[in-house]
């Protein structure tokens, strides 16, 4: 028996979905010792190539999972899920999703044994990512699950951590301004030097002095630039040179504003 099998109790895992999630899901598992029965998706080619990653079998029918195993993670978009579900025809099999919003709840009626394994990270599948690194936050609907879940999350995590439904629904939207919103706000930085011909690279190093700060001294004391201070010559200026792009210079105002109105509050508590 596989070491990661002694200590988890699962010694097969069926991964439906061959997405981001579920890519980077089957190579962790696989490199630390763990079997990948089967990979489960609508398209043949990312799923065929999931599955000869892993040495696993594969189907693009969500009805022909094969029964009895471990462990059966659930990673997809949570519309497709609630399509995907009822095909399943589960009945003790230890059932997990890795949605950051779905509630555990809503496994309930197609299994006797459900969980969460959601991967607090952004993942793209050409990017390769070290999951000691990545928080994984579990949530079980009994103590024996919990602990399996725990027990798998610590073989491929050193950070490792049970919260309930709203308590991942909150640090889900909080990873959506922290990632995707200011990753969008990449992009759009990007265009307005592509207007003047004038690389994204060379915001790189700000990037990375930005995320550096707050890691060390928290995004409140780390917080400068014209909002911060209130330099409303500044911010008009920045507002007139975005007249010709509404869409970036109604963001700006936005959170120009907000950053004000959270200057405030904090002075508020001096």
């Amino acid at each position: 028996m596989l070491e990661a099998d002694m200590k988890s109790g699962i010694k097969h895992i069926v991964i439906l979905g061959a997405g981001n999630v579920g890519t980077h899901l089957a190579w962790a598992f696989r490199e630390h010792g763990f079997n990948i029965a089967q990979i489960v998706g609508r398209s043949e080619a990312a799923v065929a190539a999931l599955a000869k990653d892993v040495g696993a079998d594969h189907t693009t029918s969500f009805s022909e999972i094969k029964k009895g195993h471990g462990l059966y993670i659930l990673a997809l978009p949570d519309h497709a899920m609630e399509e995907v579900l009822p095909k399943l025809g589960l009945t003790n099999e230890l059932l997990v999703h890795t949605s950051g919003s779905m509630p555990l709840e809503n496994l309930k009626a197609y299994s006797e044994n459900i969980g969460v394994f959601y991967p607090l990270q952004t993942f793209s599948r050409k990017r390769k990512v070290d999951f000691k690194e990545i928080p994984i936050l579990l949530e079980a609907n009994s103590m024996d699950n919990e602990d399996r879940l725990l027990d798998l999350g610590k073989s491929i995590s050193n950070n490792v951590r049970v919260v309930d439904s709203a308590q991942r629904q909150s640090i889900h939207i909080a990873a959506v301004f922290a990632s995707n919103f200011t990753n969008h706000m990449y992009e759009v930085a990007r265009q307005i030097l592509d207007v003047h011909k004038m690389d994204f690279d060379l915001l790189l190093p700000l990037i990375r002095e930005t995320a550096s700060k707050a890691a060390m001294l928290g995004p409140a004391k780390s917080q400068t630039g014209p909002a911060s201070r209130e330099d409303m010559e500044t911010i008009a200026r920045h507002l007139q040179a975005l007249g010709g792009n509404p869409g970036a210079r109604e963001l700006y105002k936005r959170i120009t504003q907000n950053i004000i109105d959270q200057s405030v509050k904090s002075d508020d508590k001096l």
